[in-house]
């Protein structure tokens, strides 16, 4: 893929605040204001280990300035969302992780998972968690081999939304390929009332009229169900709100099903990379009366039991499950990138 370049480079200063278990130096580092190129890229994969490579991936890949050299951040969205969700077109400067991240630095990986947005859709049984994780383990071998940005990567970083945190914990448990793990708005301790809330609010994508092409068994967020269990919508600008119900993609059964899981110890206690966990106060699918996400700390006491290795959290105020669409947004994007810029900066880690 040739070089990615942008022009007008200007500066200014990215406010932020690290609020977690434990405090860095200066949480508020310089950074440019320059918008990232991106470009799509199409990527060949299999659905398991030894099947055939008949499936695509949609991916886009989104830099400031050339690839060569930097380290990359792979990002696999939640369910019934896409690539949107990492840069939407709402207030991009605020609200794109994207953008966050390529101007510190990163080349980033967005993409439709199989089954959404403009990746292949195979029959609905095949679309779930462990597919899904076969299939991160595809794209993190391409980006090691230059194949998906054009430039080999020494450094990975897997980060994760909800369904997306659930494969990225998977996979690194799995194969523990990357650098170092981020996971958003996934915890280990579902609630009874946000958790039924998005399987209730599951319909068939063919009864929504800009859905109507779904193949048989796919499903999506009935109208207004987004809003009703991802947001908090108190911190959440109802400009977004719409969008968001605007980019909703698909979702599959067999996702739902597959998914649940990924909660046991087992699947985390294996991974051996550094790890980042960041969630909304208000989640409605784990933050609630009896496991409440008042802040870092207390949510690190109930999680840190389910990883081997240390593990650094983070609460964004007043959010809910869709953490990067409400309002203060830029306070994780800046914990995420000041924990990466010390977690790297350690040789003796990966």
């Amino acid at each position: 893929m040739r070089k990615l370049f942008v022009a007008g480079i200007a500066v200014l200063l990215f406010m932020g605040v690290f609020s977690t278990a434990r405090v860095l130096a200066d949480p508020r580092p310089a950074v440019t204001s320059a918008v990232p190129t991106c470009q799509r890229e199409t990527v060949p994969v299999s659905l398991a280990p030894g099947a055939a490579v008949n499936q695509t991936i949609a991916a886009w890949v989104c830099a400031i300035g050339p690839v060569v050299g930097k380290p990359v951040q792979l990002l696999v969205a939640g369910y019934t969302y896409d690539h949107h969700y990492w840069d939407p077109a709402i207030d991009p400067d605020r609200s794109s992780w994207v953008r966050s991240a390529t101007r510190a630095g990163y080349v980033t990986v967005s993409f439709d998972r199989l089954g959404s947005g403009l990746s292949t859709k195979p029959l609905v049984t095949s679309v779930s968690v462990p597919t899904h994780v076969w299939t991160v383990h595809q794209l993190i071998s391409g980006l090691r081999k230059g194949k998906i940005t054009g430039s080999a990567a020494r450094k990975v970083v897997l980060v994760g939304h909800s369904m997306g945190a659930a494969i990225a914990q998977s996979e690194s448990g799995i194969y523990n390929d990357a650098d170092s793990l981020v996971l958003t708005d996934w915890l280990h301790y579902p609630l009874w009332v946000g958790t039924p809330g998005v399987v209730v609010t599951s319909v068939p994508a063919i009864l929504d009229p800009r859905l109507a092409s779904a193949p048989l068994g796919y499903l999506t967020a009935l109208q207004g169900g987004h809003r009703a269990v991802f947001f908090s919508t108190a911190d959440a600008d109802p400009a977004m709100i719409a969008y968001d119900e605007s980019v909703k993609t698909y979702g599959t059964p067999t996702e739902e099903v597959t998914i649940v899981p990924t909660i046991l110890p087992t699947v985390t206690l294996p991974i051996r990379i550094p790890v980042f966990l960041g969630t909304g106060q208000y989640d409605s699918i784990f933050c609630g009366p009896l496991t409440p996400c008042t802040d870092a700390r207390t949510v690190k006491s109930r999680e840190q039991l389910y990883f081997s290795v240390p593990i650094t959290t983070f609460v964004l105020p007043g959010a809910g499950h869709s953490a990067d669409l409400h309002r203060n947004a830029p306070l994780l994007f800046s914990a995420v990138n000041q924990w990466l810029a010390s977690a790297h900066s350690d040789p003796g880690r990966r």
